[in-house]
């Protein structure tokens, strides 16, 4: 039995207002799970991260799957607002343009917080071990269906081949998701130019004609 597995008793620990100090463990439990996964990351390491006992820190979080929860939710939570804004100004008939803003909002997002980045796309694979896993499922096909609609328009108007739309949106994200895993900040290009470069290869293709 690990030391995640009992909760001691709750102590309201260190004063802090409360949004801040979730906030706080939102922030320290993104970094650890980015650098251990969920599996290798203990609510102990979260507590000292945020210089707190580990009985503060069920004052907020009764485990680590309700922490997990709250990360996923809150990450996805701003990613879709964030998505659902580019698309806005963008017209509906042109769906290729609504992808291309898609994928450019999740380059600059990874530029700038590519630890969220890389532990949201790392959690998607403990999303299904959760007990308490609908509200999550469904945040991430919300993420996936901002996609999948766009490519299937582009579809639909023969503006790409007739593929399948689902696996379309995979190889896409797929490919976003391990962007920040080897793209180097220092490095000649940024993760937004990466990425459209990557996204015109995968629209149209890089065999010779």
């Amino acid at each position: 039995m690990s030391d995640d597995d009992v909760p001691p008793q709750k102590s309201p620990g260190p004063k802090m207002p409360g949004k801040r100090r979730k906030a706080q463990i939102l922030g320290a439990a993104t970094e650890l799970f980015a650098e251990a996964g969920y599996e290798g990351t203990s609510l102990r390491a979260v507590a000292e991260k945020c210089g707190m006992t580990k009985a503060a820190l069920y004052y907020h979080y009764d485990d680590k799957e309700a922490l997990l929860k709250a990360v996923v939710e809150y990450r996805l939570t701003r990613m879709i607002e964030k998505l659902t804004d580019a698309v806005e100004g963008v017209p509906q008939d042109d769906p290729l343009a609504r992808i291309r803003a898609l994928v450019g909002t999740c380059a600059r997002h990874i530029d700038e917080e590519r630890a969220g980045w890389v532990v949201s796309s790392r959690i998607f694979w403990s999303i299904e071990q959760a007990s308490d896993k609908a509200a999550m499922i469904a945040l991430r096909d919300q993420f996936e269906n901002l996609f999948r609609t766009e490519i299937a328009r582009a579809i639909q108007a023969g503006q790409l081949a007739k593929v399948d739309a689902g696996m379309l949106t995979r190889m896409i994200l797929s490919w976003l998701n391990y962007l920040p895993r080897w793209h180097r900040v220092d490095g000649p290009k940024s993760a937004e130019e990466v990425a459209m470069e990557f996204l015109g290869m995968t629209l149209h293709g890089v065999e010779a004609r």
